[in-house]
């Protein structure tokens, strides 16, 4: 049974200087590095903020689908997901933000093809990261 509010505690150490990447990590697992990237005059080499929110977003949704599709005995041999995060100036808002996330995902050798549609609806409906956002998403999905 699954227990409410659920804690998730990430770290992150860096130096100043837009040049100099940092690293974040969560729990134990190794740290994964971190630099403003160039599309904001940094130096990239490596995650920056817009891709790590768009690998969270997009694991989120495949982590719900993956448990609907096994509560559902639906199964499938491939999933490739892949989501755009575009940053823009928004006319409400001072600064600049995420007006969009696009999703493309590839889902191959389903058992059920209807039932794993229905399943991968219900997961991008119930996507806690993804229902904390305002921004607009788009889901272009083929099910084969």
């Amino acid at each position: 049974m699954l227990k409410f509010p659920m804690k998730f505690e990430v770290t992150s150490t860096a130096t100043s200087g837009i040049l100099s990447q940092w690293t974040a990590q969560a729990d134990e697992l190794p740290p994964i590095p971190s630099a403003i990237p160039p599309e904001f005059a940094g130096p990239g080499g490596g995650y920056s903020p817009e891709d790590l929110f768009g690998i969270a977003i997009l694991n989120c949704l495949i982590s719900m689908y993956k448990v609907y599709c096994e509560k559902s005995k639906i199964s499938f041999k491939n999933l490739a997901g892949k989501a755009v995060v575009v940053v823009d100036k928004s006319p409400s808002e001072p600064s600049f933000v995420v007006t969009e996330i696009n999703f493309y995902v590839d889902i191959s050798g389903v058992s059920h093809q209807e039932k794993a549609r229905s399943l991968f609806d219900q997961a991008a409906k119930d996507c806690p990261l993804g229902n904390s956002i305002k921004a607009g998403k788009t889901f272009h999905i083929n099910i084969s």
